[in-house]
């Protein structure tokens, strides 16, 4: 026990000499150079250490198994391994079609309602448009009864002008004739009493009124009595 003692006091008593003699002998670059290629060195450990890493684990763990469970435990083991590695990557992948088919469920349904309203826009359309043409083809017909109309109302104020042109001056050459007459009936000598002529007088002067009140009478019954007959069903489509 003594001898050990002795040695470890020898072996530490050489070291610490060896570094005295170290720091006597390296000045401060010395010791910043002897640092960085210390670290240096550590760093180049460290990247190899992590790229044999993986071959050092697959070959201790080998001899491992191999060693505590034969060859055949540890062909179970890689078996185990590769299935554990399977189902890892199986659930990854449902995992994945679960997620695509969520989404291709939730676009079939917004698509299914995109449809729909589609399908609404189209109806609502045509059912505007169907609308729409009844209402330009009424328009037509509502401007072409106007159109006719006005025509009818033009040429017929047109003829109600001509024929009161006519009959004023037809009533004022009756006018004429009418004291012409009735000059000649004070001024020629004749038979007729006077009571006669004063009949006969009254009757020419209110002969144009009776007239056209008679006229109007015959053509009020006239116009009345269409209505009692069909209509034209083509002046009214």
């Amino acid at each position: 026990m003594p001898n050990n003692l002795d040695t470890f006091n020898l072996n530490e008593f050489n070291s610490l000499v060896e570094q005295a003699n170290e720091s006597i002998s390296c000045d401060e670059a010395c010791m910043q150079e002897r640092e960085r290629q210390q670290l240096l060195q550590q760093y180049l450990d460290a990247e190899t250490n992590v790229v044999n890493a993986p071959e050092q684990l697959i070959t201790t763990r080998k001899k491992f198994i191999t060693f505590t469970q034969g060859e055949n435990g540890y062909s179970e083991f890689l078996d185990n391994d590769l299935q554990n590695k399977a189902d890892s990557i199986v659930k990854i992948y449902q995992s994945k079609f679960d997620h695509d088919v969520n989404l291709i469920l939730t676009n079939i349904k917004t698509f299914e309602g995109f449809l729909v309203n589609f399908n609404n826009v189209v109806d609502l359309y045509k059912k505007y448009k169907m609308e729409n043409d009844d209402l330009e083809k009424q328009l037509k017909i509502t401007t072409t009864d106007t159109l006719t109309n006005d025509r009818k109302s033009y040429y017929e104020d047109e003829g109600l002008g001509r024929l009161r042109t006519y009959y004023y001056f037809f009533l004022f050459i009756y006018i004429i004739i009418l004291v012409i007459f009735i000059l000649a009936m004070f001024l020629v000598k004749t038979n007729v009493k006077i009571s006669n002529r004063i009949l006969i007088i009254l009757l020419l002067i209110s002969y144009p009124f009776v007239c056209l009140w008679l006229f109007n009478s015959i053509r009020t019954i006239f116009t009345r009595s269409l209505d009692y007959f069909p209509k034209n069903v083509y002046n009214h489509l």
